[in-house]
């Protein structure tokens, strides 16, 4: 297999010397040199000409630096920089940021590990505040439903240059969103989009004295990121509303099930005789995912006592064991990278409170009576994901279990992991490896 090139765009703009020298300096440590780096500089100065020399001789043809004839944002820079690009794949990389030594070591590796063509490649970030790391964000794998709320993938992105022949180039109209733009519209392609779960990337946090100032900022990015998923939404003729949150964190897709009265054939609710639903509305509320037509299971966020979560779905592990997910945590509160609050792609849901799309139940045929308890479940959402369908949490309806009983076996699990021994192997796409597993997850040590 030929090695596999890369292109590397850092677009600046009102640059800090200080914090692009750092950027460039971690780009010129690469453990490996199969790659370039094009500068495409929208500032009055020529100084950052000058800086990247420092680590790049006027020999090393590795850089490449262009001056920006128009000043009309990132989206119409990065497209410049791919006209000049000769690399494989394109990595964007912000120009105060850093990047680890072995960057784009991982990608290659998770590159040549696969037969399948791989069009987007996203690793796990933390923050660079002055000279400090923090803040770790490990995320997810691949994950529709909550990309659609929240930009969890960020703006480190390695993307193929056959994907750019696929879906066109950066949207120059779009400012502050470009590259989610170019994610959400990936979603029409089908892209095979990898996570790499290492801290490949240190998005630097820039401190602004002005909170006026820093709060227009984060505004007209926010906005401009709802903007964007309005857009899609309207494109791919989904009925919803997208509800804002006036902190800037994220926002919420609302889909309309108001019609789930006249379309009770086509799902089939699950309740257990044990389980209270707390909110109104709650078929309503499941309906308008269901009716989506790539999602075939919907579950709830189940509380204990007062104030706790009993579960927002589960994980598991490559031993075929099932967890729940944020147990004993705050029931009303964010949990860590929105686990709790936002909407997204599960491994597993409760059945004790869930609706299932009832044309690939019946397809599917039901659920496997060799397996017991959560093993029954979990094999069934397996099932429903092969099948090219999502299992999606759903954290605005609540529910609570008055005599909760999982009865499972020895002889079941093994009869899991008989049957989904690679699937397993694999650990859950939903959750990070780098968390901890077991009752006490998605939480920091």
């Amino acid at each position: 297999m030929p090695k596999v090139r890369f292109t590397i765009l850092l677009y600046a703009n009102q640059t800090d010397a200080y914090y692009y020298r750092e950027a460039v300096e971690s780009v010129a440590k690469q453990d490996r040199d199969d790659y370039e780096l094009i500068i495409l500089d929208d500032n009055d100065s020529t100084i950052l000409d000058r800086i990247a020399g420092e680590f790049y001789p006027s020999s090393d043809q590795r850089l490449q630096y262009k001056r920006l004839k128009k000043h009309i944002g990132r989206a119409y820079a990065y497209n410049i920089g791919l006209h000049f690009a000769s690399g494989d794949y394109i990595v964007t990389l912000g120009q105060h940021d850093r990047i680890s030594s072995n960057a784009l070591s991982l990608f290659a590796s998770e590159i040549d590990k696969t037969e399948t063509p791989i069009d987007i490649i996203y690793t796990d970030q933390d923050e660079l505040v002055g000279d400090y790391r923090m803040n770790p964000h490990f995320k997810c794998g691949f994950n529709k439903e909550l990309l659609l709320q929240d930009n969890y993938i960020g703006e480190f992105l390695c993307i193929s240059n056959r994907t750019f022949r696929k879906m066109s180039t950066f949207r120059e109209d779009i400012q502050e969103a470009d590259l989610y733009e170019f994610l959400l519209r990936g979603l029409d392609h089908e892209l095979e989009i990898r996570h790499i779960a290492s801290l490949a990337y240190h998005r630097r946090m820039i401190q602004v004295a002005d909170q006026n100032v820093y709060r227009k900022m984060i505004k007209e990015s926010y906005d401009a990121h709802v903007k964007t998923v309005k857009a899609y939404l309207r494109r791919t003729g989904v009925v919803a509303e997208v509800k804002t949150d006036p902190r800037y964190r994220y926002w919420k897709v609302n889909y309309f099930g108001d019609n789930y009265t006249a379309h009770r054939r086509e799902y089939i609710l699950l309740r257990e005789k044990d389980v209270h639903v707390k909110t109104k509305k709650a078929q309503e509320i499941l309906y308008g995912y269901l009716k989506q037509p790539d999602i075939g299971v919907v579950g709830v966020r189940f509380k204990e006592g007062f104030s706790k979560i009993d579960n927002c779905g589960f994980i598991f592990d490559k031993r075929g064991e099932i967890y729940p997910a944020c147990n004993g945590k705050q029931l009303y509160t964010d949990g860590y990278e929105n686990r709790i609050v936002l909407a997204q792609d599960v491994s597993m849901v409760d059945f004790g409170y869930c609706m299932l799309d009832a044309a690939l139940y019946q397809k599917l045929r039901g659920l496997d009576t060799s397996l017991q308890g959560r093993d029954a479940v979990l094999d069934y959402c397996l099932r429903v994901q092969r099948a090219g369908y999502r299992v999606v949490y759903v954290p605005d309806v609540i529910a609570v279990h008055h005599h909760k009983e999982t009865v499972s076996t020895m002889l079941s699990n093994a009869r899991l992991l008989e049957k989904w021994h690679a699937k397993l192997a694999e650990g859950d796409p939903y959750y990070n490896e780098n968390l901890p597993m077991g009752l006490d997850n998605y939480q920091l040590w």
